[in-house]
Protein backbone atom coordinates (compact mmCIF):
# COMPACT_ATOMS: atom_id res chain seq x y z
CA UNK A 1 0.00 0.00 0.00
CA UNK A 2 2.53 2.03 0.66
CA UNK A 3 3.83 1.82 -2.81
CA UNK A 4 0.54 2.80 -3.96
CA UNK A 5 0.15 -1.10 -5.25
CA UNK A 6 -2.96 -0.98 -4.12
CA UNK A 7 -4.83 -4.25 -5.75
CA UNK A 8 -2.07 -6.31 -4.60
CA UNK A 9 -2.35 -4.76 -1.39
CA UNK A 10 -5.74 -5.50 -0.83
CA UNK A 11 -5.17 -9.14 -2.17
CA UNK A 12 -2.50 -9.57 0.40
CA UNK A 13 -4.79 -8.51 3.33
CA UNK A 14 -7.42 -10.83 2.19
CA UNK A 15 -4.78 -13.59 2.60
CA UNK A 16 -3.90 -12.35 5.97
CA UNK A 17 -7.74 -12.14 7.21
CA UNK A 18 -8.04 -16.17 5.84
CA UNK A 19 -5.07 -16.83 8.50
CA UNK A 20 -6.59 -14.66 11.10
CA UNK A 21 -10.35 -14.20 10.48
CA UNK A 22 -11.09 -12.80 13.88
CA UNK A 23 -8.38 -9.46 13.54
CA UNK A 24 -10.91 -6.73 13.41
CA UNK A 25 -7.72 -4.11 12.13
CA UNK A 26 -6.94 -6.65 9.16
CA UNK A 27 -10.25 -5.89 8.06
CA UNK A 28 -9.64 -2.12 7.97
CA UNK A 29 -6.67 -1.95 6.38
CA UNK A 30 -8.03 -3.62 3.76
CA UNK A 31 -11.18 -1.57 3.85
CA UNK A 32 -8.56 1.31 3.22
CA UNK A 33 -6.83 -0.04 0.29
CA UNK A 34 -10.26 -0.99 -1.60
CA UNK A 35 -11.65 2.90 -0.42
CA UNK A 36 -8.14 4.18 -2.19
CA UNK A 37 -8.46 2.23 -5.31
CA UNK A 38 -11.89 2.99 -5.84
CA UNK A 39 -13.57 -0.34 -4.52
CA UNK A 40 -16.63 1.55 -2.71
CA UNK A 41 -18.39 -1.86 -2.17
CA UNK A 42 -15.30 -3.95 -1.42
CA UNK A 43 -14.42 -1.53 1.28
CA UNK A 44 -17.84 -1.19 2.89
CA UNK A 45 -18.08 -5.10 2.91
CA UNK A 46 -14.80 -5.19 4.54
CA UNK A 47 -16.30 -2.76 7.21
CA UNK A 48 -18.81 -4.69 7.98
CA UNK A 49 -16.91 -7.64 8.77
CA UNK A 50 -15.18 -5.81 10.91
CA UNK A 51 -17.89 -4.71 13.07
CA UNK A 52 -19.38 -8.20 12.87
CA UNK A 53 -16.28 -8.84 15.17
CA UNK A 54 -16.50 -5.47 17.52
CA UNK A 55 -19.57 -3.36 17.37
CA UNK A 56 -18.11 -0.51 19.26
CA UNK A 57 -15.52 -0.68 16.34
CA UNK A 58 -15.57 3.61 15.70
CA UNK A 59 -12.80 3.12 13.05
CA UNK A 60 -15.05 0.72 10.83
CA UNK A 61 -17.44 3.42 10.92
CA UNK A 62 -15.44 6.63 10.19
CA UNK A 63 -13.94 4.22 7.05
CA UNK A 64 -17.65 3.54 5.57
CA UNK A 65 -17.89 7.60 6.14
CA UNK A 66 -14.90 8.06 4.26
CA UNK A 67 -15.61 6.06 2.15
CA UNK A 68 -19.05 7.12 0.80
CA UNK A 69 -18.57 11.27 1.44
CA UNK A 70 -17.49 12.14 -1.91
CA UNK A 71 -20.95 10.16 -3.50
CA UNK A 72 -23.70 12.64 -3.39
CA UNK A 73 -26.54 9.82 -4.03
CA UNK A 74 -25.04 8.66 -0.60
CA UNK A 75 -24.26 11.40 1.56
CA UNK A 76 -26.77 10.13 4.27
CA UNK A 77 -25.31 7.05 4.87
CA UNK A 78 -21.97 8.38 5.02
CA UNK A 79 -23.48 11.15 7.91
CA UNK A 80 -25.31 8.05 9.54
CA UNK A 81 -21.73 6.15 9.45
CA UNK A 82 -20.17 9.14 11.24
CA UNK A 83 -23.21 9.31 13.91
CA UNK A 84 -22.76 5.57 14.42
CA UNK A 85 -18.70 6.07 14.91
CA UNK A 86 -19.16 9.02 17.26
CA UNK A 87 -22.14 6.30 19.12
CA UNK A 88 -19.92 3.78 19.63
CA UNK A 89 -16.87 5.53 20.92
CA UNK A 90 -17.55 9.35 21.50
CA UNK A 91 -13.76 9.47 21.95
CA UNK A 92 -12.68 9.29 17.84
CA UNK A 93 -11.28 12.74 17.39
CA UNK A 94 -11.61 11.91 13.57
CA UNK A 95 -15.70 10.76 13.71
CA UNK A 96 -16.26 14.55 14.41
CA UNK A 97 -13.56 16.61 11.85
CA UNK A 98 -14.68 13.93 9.03
CA UNK A 99 -18.70 15.25 10.01
CA UNK A 100 -17.94 18.18 10.19
CA UNK A 101 -16.60 18.71 6.82
CA UNK A 102 -19.54 16.48 5.32
CA UNK A 103 -21.95 18.74 7.17
CA UNK A 104 -20.46 22.21 5.51
CA UNK A 105 -21.24 20.32 2.46
CA UNK A 106 -24.59 19.75 3.36
CA UNK A 107 -24.51 23.60 4.34
CA UNK A 108 -25.04 22.72 7.81
CA UNK A 109 -22.74 25.37 9.14
CA UNK A 110 -23.90 25.75 12.52
CA UNK A 111 -23.67 21.59 13.23
CA UNK A 112 -20.31 21.78 11.55
CA UNK A 113 -18.64 24.05 13.94
CA UNK A 114 -20.34 22.03 16.46
CA UNK A 115 -18.44 19.10 15.02
CA UNK A 116 -15.15 20.73 14.46
CA UNK A 117 -15.29 22.25 18.09
CA UNK A 118 -15.87 18.97 19.69
CA UNK A 119 -12.92 17.60 17.54
CA UNK A 120 -10.43 20.10 18.67
CA UNK A 121 -11.59 19.93 22.31
CA UNK A 122 -10.69 16.35 22.35
CA UNK A 123 -7.35 16.15 20.11
CA UNK A 124 -4.75 16.49 22.79
CA UNK A 125 -2.35 19.02 20.30
CA UNK A 126 -6.09 21.02 19.98
CA UNK A 127 -5.71 21.07 16.28
CA UNK A 128 -8.01 18.32 15.10
CA UNK A 129 -11.08 21.20 13.37
CA UNK A 130 -9.24 24.04 14.10
CA UNK A 131 -8.45 25.19 10.54
CA UNK A 132 -11.60 23.80 9.01
CA UNK A 133 -13.66 25.82 11.99
CA UNK A 134 -11.27 28.89 11.31
CA UNK A 135 -12.40 28.81 7.37
CA UNK A 136 -15.69 28.67 8.44
CA UNK A 137 -15.52 31.22 10.69
CA UNK A 138 -13.84 33.53 8.06
CA UNK A 139 -16.49 32.80 5.47
CA UNK A 140 -19.21 34.00 8.10
CA UNK A 141 -17.11 36.78 8.51
CA UNK A 142 -16.45 36.36 12.29
CA UNK A 143 -12.50 37.05 11.33
CA UNK A 144 -11.60 38.13 14.98
CA UNK A 145 -12.61 34.69 16.53
CA UNK A 146 -10.72 33.40 13.20
CA UNK A 147 -7.74 35.28 14.04
CA UNK A 148 -8.06 33.92 18.40
CA UNK A 149 -7.79 30.44 16.51
CA UNK A 150 -5.15 30.75 14.41
CA UNK A 151 -3.25 32.33 17.48
CA UNK A 152 -3.96 29.33 19.80
CA UNK A 153 -2.72 27.27 16.81
CA UNK A 154 0.43 24.39 18.18
CA UNK A 155 1.42 24.19 14.41
CA UNK A 156 1.11 25.86 11.47
CA UNK A 157 1.12 22.38 9.16
CA UNK A 158 -1.76 22.23 6.92
CA UNK A 159 -2.52 20.17 3.97
CA UNK A 160 -5.43 22.13 2.27
CA UNK A 161 -4.44 24.99 -0.21
CA UNK A 162 -4.66 28.03 0.14
CA UNK A 163 -3.77 27.09 4.14
CA UNK A 164 -6.12 28.95 6.47
CA UNK A 165 -3.71 31.63 7.30
CA UNK A 166 -3.76 32.67 3.85
CA UNK A 167 -7.51 32.67 3.78
CA UNK A 168 -8.10 34.99 7.26
CA UNK A 169 -5.09 37.34 6.26
CA UNK A 170 -7.05 38.04 2.89
CA UNK A 171 -10.13 38.49 4.75
CA UNK A 172 -8.79 40.65 7.46
CA UNK A 173 -7.23 43.03 4.06
CA UNK A 174 -10.38 43.30 2.43
CA UNK A 175 -12.04 44.46 5.30
CA UNK A 176 -9.21 46.74 6.33
CA UNK A 177 -9.37 48.77 2.76
CA UNK A 178 -13.22 48.57 3.09
CA UNK A 179 -13.11 50.35 5.95
CA UNK A 180 -10.55 52.59 4.41
CA UNK A 181 -12.84 53.52 1.67
CA UNK A 182 -15.62 54.46 3.51
CA UNK A 183 -13.71 57.42 5.31
CA UNK A 184 -11.88 58.32 1.70
CA UNK A 185 -14.00 57.44 -0.93
CA UNK A 186 -11.92 59.51 -3.96
CA UNK A 187 -8.77 59.06 -2.54
CA UNK A 188 -6.44 56.93 -5.11
CA UNK A 189 -4.64 55.42 -2.67
CA UNK A 190 -7.32 53.98 -1.28
CA UNK A 191 -8.68 52.77 -4.43
CA UNK A 192 -5.60 51.12 -4.98
CA UNK A 193 -5.55 49.42 -2.10
CA UNK A 194 -8.90 48.39 -2.28
CA UNK A 195 -8.20 46.85 -5.55
CA UNK A 196 -5.82 44.74 -5.06
CA UNK A 197 -7.56 43.16 -1.65
CA UNK A 198 -10.24 42.31 -4.19
CA UNK A 199 -7.47 40.92 -6.80
CA UNK A 200 -5.94 39.18 -3.56
CA UNK A 201 -5.98 35.13 -4.33
CA UNK A 202 -4.45 32.49 -6.76
CA UNK A 203 -3.44 34.13 -10.44
CA UNK A 204 -5.24 31.16 -11.87
CA UNK A 205 -9.04 31.32 -10.50
CA UNK A 206 -10.63 33.88 -12.28
CA UNK A 207 -13.76 33.94 -10.34
CA UNK A 208 -14.84 37.40 -11.36
CA UNK A 209 -12.87 39.47 -8.67
CA UNK A 210 -10.34 40.54 -11.69
CA UNK A 211 -13.43 43.05 -12.80
CA UNK A 212 -14.54 43.88 -9.70
CA UNK A 213 -10.73 45.20 -8.76
CA UNK A 214 -10.58 46.87 -12.22
CA UNK A 215 -13.58 49.18 -11.59
CA UNK A 216 -11.52 50.36 -7.93
CA UNK A 217 -7.73 50.91 -10.59
CA UNK A 218 -10.26 52.69 -13.11
CA UNK A 219 -11.37 54.85 -10.89
CA UNK A 220 -8.27 55.80 -8.91
CA UNK A 221 -6.85 56.30 -12.56
CA UNK A 222 -9.63 58.64 -13.62
CA UNK A 223 -8.37 60.71 -10.45
CA UNK A 224 -5.06 60.78 -10.51
CA UNK A 225 -4.19 59.87 -14.37
CA UNK A 226 -0.75 59.44 -13.70
CA UNK A 227 -0.54 56.85 -11.28
CA UNK A 228 1.42 53.88 -12.92
CA UNK A 229 1.22 51.65 -10.15
CA UNK A 230 -3.15 51.74 -10.90
CA UNK A 231 -2.57 51.18 -14.09
CA UNK A 232 0.15 48.59 -13.48
CA UNK A 233 -2.53 46.87 -11.29
CA UNK A 234 -5.29 47.05 -14.35
CA UNK A 235 -2.80 45.30 -16.70
CA UNK A 236 -1.87 42.52 -14.00
CA UNK A 237 -5.74 42.15 -13.62
CA UNK A 238 -5.93 41.79 -17.12
CA UNK A 239 -3.24 39.70 -18.09
CA UNK A 240 -5.02 37.02 -14.78
CA UNK A 241 -8.20 37.02 -17.40
CA UNK A 242 -6.52 36.90 -20.15
CA UNK A 243 -5.27 33.42 -18.88
CA UNK A 244 -8.58 31.99 -19.07
CA UNK A 245 -10.38 33.98 -21.25
CA UNK A 246 -8.19 34.63 -24.65
CA UNK A 247 -10.48 37.44 -26.17
CA UNK A 248 -9.31 39.44 -23.35
CA UNK A 249 -5.89 39.28 -24.98
CA UNK A 250 -6.52 43.10 -26.36
CA UNK A 251 -7.67 44.40 -23.27
CA UNK A 252 -4.14 43.45 -22.24
CA UNK A 253 -2.42 44.46 -25.03
CA UNK A 254 -4.70 48.16 -24.95
CA UNK A 255 -3.58 48.93 -21.38
CA UNK A 256 0.12 47.93 -21.64
CA UNK A 257 0.38 50.37 -23.91
CA UNK A 258 -1.17 53.02 -21.42
CA UNK A 259 1.39 51.67 -18.87
CA UNK A 260 4.23 52.19 -21.20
Amino acid sequence: MAQWKLKSASESFAKAIELKRDDKKLYLHKAQADQLRGEKEAAIAACRKALEIDSSYAEAYVMIGDTLRYDKERVDEAEAAYRSAIKANPKVVSSYENLGELLLSKKDEKGAEESFKKAMELDPKLMAGRFPLGRLLVKQGRLKEARTLWEGRTTDKENTFPNFITVLERSEKLQQATEALARKPNDPEVLLQMGYAILEGDSWVVDGRQGRAIVHFKKALEIKPDFAVAQYAVCKAYIQMADTYKDKNKNVDEELAKLR
